[in-house]
């Protein structure tokens, strides 16, 4: 009788720790803008031009809105991948956040510094995510790093009420790369040197 063929095994050995960051906040927070800026890859996204006009979303230069799941990747170390997924912000599109509840997923909340709704965007925004706070941090676009106490100071009430550190805010440019890197590392709990 012929023995019995045996089959390799395949073992997982040396692959990445993989982790997802999820772009989440108000349109026109710099979501898309920050996910291509930190993607190594060509990221896909769902932007749309915007039928309703600028004005509603309080941004006379936005033309599009993202109406689906924006998606890149980003490989801060040699063993840590990282999907980032940014998120629609009408609230129509609210079923395309659920993947924030996994345990490998990060939240950074997209906030805007120059907008008169911070304070109330942050009320909204932040509830939206209970049970994640400890993964969840705010990067506030529209501020220079020297005004971020200013605005830490504005949604302190906020930020008592959900256990979130102020330290957990911080001033962010969506467009720039090192920005947005050091904003995820801080999400990762990665030290920035090693990315």
């Amino acid at each position: 009788m012929p023995e019995p063929v045996r089959r390799a095994r395949w073992r997982r050995v040396h692959l990445p720790t993989r982790y997802q960051v999820i772009f989440a906040g108000p349109v026109g927070a710099g979501k898309t803008t920050a996910v291509r800026a930190l993607s190594d890859v060509p990221p896909v996204d769902t932007d749309v031009p915007i039928s309703a006009g600028s004005a509603e979303y309080g941004d006379g230069e936005k033309t599009t809105t993202t109406v689906g799941l924006d998606y890149g990747a980003w490989r801060p170390t040699p063993e840590i991948s990282v999907a980032l997924i940014g998120t629609p912000g009408q609230d129509r599109f609210a079923p395309a956040r659920r993947n924030a509840s996994l345990p490998a997923t990060r939240i950074l909340l997209w906030l805007r510094a120059d907008r008169a709704s911070l304070a109330a965007d942050a009320a909204e925004w932040i509830p939206k995510f209970r049970g994640s706070e400890d993964r969840l941090v705010i990067a506030v676009s529209h501020c220079a790093d020297d005004a971020v106490d200013g605005v830490r100071r504005a949604l302190t009430e906020t930020l008592l009420r959900h256990g979130i550190p102020a330290a957990r805010v911080l001033a962010a440019d969506a467009r720039d790369r090192e920005s947005v890197m050091r904003v995820a590392c801080i999400a990762l709990d990665i030290p920035e040197r090693e990315s």
